[in-house]
């Protein structure tokens, strides 16, 4: 079934592919706008893609499936934003880990307090608490799911 506003053949992509494009990151928007102009495609019920990109993994093509799973995420987004930005926090964290692979503590601390979403993340959502109390959390959290390591060396990728 054809959109009848989108050209054919389409690509649906996501907010990675996006932001690689150039494109703003969504968490610099309210969650209500994230929710409403980021992703307002996912509303529509005509979308005929042939195939996905999420920016992360390779092109797919049951976009039907993804489509409904995005909307599944994005409900739950949009009714728990503050779980969102702990989740957008431990990725910006897991990506630099997988970037470094190992950081000791000082150079680790030094990244968390002089990446500014960090602290734009924090006073929006988290205001009552540290930033160095609130990453600690969220690395013991990486760490407790094995997604990251952290002893006596520094922190490690996992």
């Amino acid at each position: 079934m054809s959109s009848g506003w989108l050209p054919e053949p389409f690509l649906l992509a996501g907010s990675r592919s996006l932001r690689s494009a150039g494109l703003e990151s969504p968490i610099e928007r309210k969650p209500d706008e994230f929710i409403s102009s980021g992703f307002f495609v996912f509303g529509r019920r005509s979308i005929a893609a042939s195939a996905g990109d999420s920016g992360h993994g390779g092109v797919f093509a049951d976009v039907e499936r993804a489509l409904h799973t995005a909307r599944r995420r994005l409900a739950g987004l949009q009714r728990d934003p503050v779980k969102h930005a702990r989740h957008a926090m431990k990725v910006l964290m897991k990506f630099k880990l997988l970037e470094l692979h190992a950081v000791s503590h000082a150079e680790w601390d030094a990244w968390l307090a002089g990446t500014p979403y960090f602290e734009l993340i924090r006073a929006r959502f988290f205001a009552d608490e540290s930033l160095e109390a609130l990453t600690s959390d969220l690395l013991a959290e990486l760490v407790a799911v094995d997604a990251a390591q952290s002893d006596a060396l520094g922190v490690r990728n996992a």
